[in-house]
Order: C-alpha cells, then structure tokens, then sequence
C-alpha cells in the first residue's frame, strides 16, 4: 500500500528532444509529508492537498510518505481524508508549509469522530549519544496515559497525561534507557501499580536517530491489543 501513496507529485521530464539539448528542469518548492492512518473503519484511506490526489489504498498501520511541491516558499493547504472506496469526505484542515518543511500528518478516531492532525517534523539531530523521539496517542480506549523509560520509578517518568490525538514534544533519550524499558501507565499510575504495556530490550532505538512512537491498536478493530509502533523520522 506504501507504494500507491508515496507518488512524486512533481513532473518528471524523460524524454530528450532529438533538436539538442533538453531544457533544464524546473526548480520545484518541496514539501515532505508522512501519513499516517489510525481510523478506526475498515476501509484504506485517500488523500489529498488542495483537490490533488496524493495517493489512495492507504491501509490501515502502514506508514506512507509523498512529496508536494508548493506555488510559493510559504502556502496554506487544504489537506483532505477520505474513503479511497467511494471518495466521501471524512475529515479536512487548512495548514500553513513551508519551503523543504517535514511534516506530520494523521487521521484517527472514527468516521462519525475523526481528528486529522498536521504537525511539523524537526529533522535536526539529536545531541551527540542520543536519541530523539516523540510519542503520538491514537488509540482513545487507552485513554490518558504516562510514559516512564528506563526504568519503574517516579524520576523515570518522561511524559505524563499524554490523552487521545496528542502528540508530545521531542525529547532526547540515551539508547542504554531506552533499550531498558519503555512502560506506558495509565495518568497518575506507577508501573508496580497499572501498567499497560511494557517494553524491554527495546533495540529498534539507535543512537544519532529520530523516532515517532505510536500507541495504537494492533488492528482497526477497537478490540484489538494495544502496542507501540515505532518509525523512524527525517534526519538531516
């Protein structure tokens, strides 16, 4: 499914004139986004940015990426969800990118509650040794939730109350901590209290890398298990 969506927007020119030599290619104002679905229906999704088609068949819990190229360094949006099966609209938002700018952009909760998200990505390195991450709530049954790393104690705790649709700042993590443990409690509990899911020997962490960790559900099934899903992000 990856492949329907992460289409080249810009055109590309492969046929040389045979009256010399071909014109150069035009400058083009790119933008990069990395979709994410999360809806909770049983159909693959559509996208689209101001009524151009980036790519349909976008199935649940499959990453996908697209490039778009802007008419200005500066350009407001209008980002579009829908059924990939009969194009009804499920969720829009209008959002500002800019020139070479990575962004976000998610859709979950329902189709009679969908929340579709654009965030910007910071490709920037992490600080020599680390690892940078941010972790995204997509899975509403959970509901609020703390993230505690590399260990069970109250000094562990990284990330408190994190509820449905948010998606916590980056933060920077040793890979020793996080290869130790990553719990997810329900907000206010700690680990030897409630715990909902836990992680150890977490060695899809690497050091110099940027991270996006996703709480979901294993399926687009509410009764599905929860997990976490980790990506890598942009770096440059």
């Amino acid at each position: 499914m990856i492949g329907k969506i992460a289409i080249l927007l810009i055109p590309l020119f492969l046929l040389e004139s045979c009256l010399g030599d071909p014109d150069p290619l035009p400058e083009s104002i790119d933008t990069f986004q990395y979709y994410y679905n999360y809806l909770m229906e049983d159909y693959d999704l559509q996208w689209e940015i101001d009524e151009t088609i980036i790519g349909s068949g976008h199935s649940y819990g499959i990453p996908a990426q697209a490039i778009f190229a802007l008419h200005e360094p500066e350009q407001e949006v209008l980002i579009q969800s829908r059924n990939s099966e009969n194009e009804m609209l499920i969720d829009s938002l209008s959002h500002t990118l800019y020139e070479n700018g990575a962004y976000m952009i998610a859709l979950m909760g329902t189709e009679q509650e969908p929340h579709l998200i654009c965030e910007p990505m910071d490709p920037r390195r992490p600080s020599a040794g680390m690892i940078k991450l941010r972790f995204l709530h997509t899975a509403e049954a959970m509901g609020p939730v703390d993230i505690y790393i590399g260990g069970d104690q109250p000094e562990d705790l990284v990330l408190a109350a994190i509820d449905f649709t948010h998606v916590s700042d980056y933060f920077e993590s040793t890979q020793q901590q996080l290869w130790t443990s990553v719990i997810v409690t329900p907000a206010g509990s700690l680990p030897a209290d409630s715990s909902i899911l836990e992680y150890t020997a977490n060695n899809i962490f690497e050091t110099g890398l940027i991270h996006l960790c996703i709480l979901e559900h294993e399926s687009n099934s509410v009764e599905s298990s929860f997990q976490i899903q980790v990506h890598d992000d942009p770096v440059y």
